[in-house]
């Protein structure tokens, strides 16, 4: 399909725009970090740049169930807690056909890499994304907005503390995909630091979902 951008284009560009909230809320909030934002903020900043590429489009707080079925990814009986399934998912993506092509949980603010924060999306995710090998769903996406504080101790390094951070959200993410027996992959973005290290760090990635074995493919441009 001409024109078409690959899921690793599409999500490397999610994080540029949700990099852009970031600064977007600094603006106009007087200098406020995101941490104070809405969720929602970001979950805006993260369809808009999905439906600014041709073939690809994107809508916002869309229901889980409604959003299985039409990916093909429906399954009989009765559903799993975990699959929310009427609950509804932050962002979906769609391919120019109008079938879904990745749904996106969105995750703002992250200051600990506990389960609790990670688990419930990473397994509705995966829920989704493994119930049709045949549905049109290409990835699951976690997108998050990761920040650590001042350092405690004088010699601390907020940015190193950032990067810590992002491993074990990843160590966390992998262990919980593999489980249900998916892949996860962290695409991350850059690591900012505050006007002065010792103010804290931050940092937009995603968590990327695969079938079993679609790691490689999906790191393919």
């Amino acid at each position: 399909m001409p024109g078409l951008i690959s899921g690793l284009e599409l999500v490397e560009a999610m994080i540029s725009s949700g990099e852009k909230a970031v600064a977007d809320f600094f603006h106009i909030s007087g200098g406020e970090w995101f941490d104070e934002a809405p969720e929602y903020f970001l979950s805006t900043y993260v369809a808009r740049s999905a439906g600014n590429h041709a073939n690809t489009f994107a809508l916002l707080e869309v229901p889980v169930d409604i959003t299985r079925r039409e990916a093909g990814a429906s399954r009989r009986g009765r559903a799993a807690s975990h699959e929310r399934r009427n609950g509804r998912f932050d962002v979906v993506l769609y391919w120019a056909n109008g079938n879904p092509r990745a749904a996106v949980e969105i995750k703002s603010p992250i200051w600990s890499a506990t389960g609790q924060q990670i688990h419930p999306d990473i397994d509705r995710l995966c829920s989704a994304l493994l119930a049709n090998s045949d549905s049109t769903f290409q990835f699951g996406a976690f997108f998050f907005y990761a920040s650590v504080g001042k350092p405690k101790r004088k010699h601390d390094n907020a940015t190193q503390r950032m990067r810590d951070l992002l491993a074990r959200i990843e160590e966390k993410a992998i262990e919980r995909a593999a489980v249900r027996g998916a892949e996860a992959i962290l695409i991350p973005g850059s690591v900012h630091r505050g006007k002065e290290d010792e103010d804290g760090a931050w940092s937009i990635a995603s968590l990327v979902i695969t079938r079993a074995g679609g790691k490689r493919s999906f790191l393919t441009k």
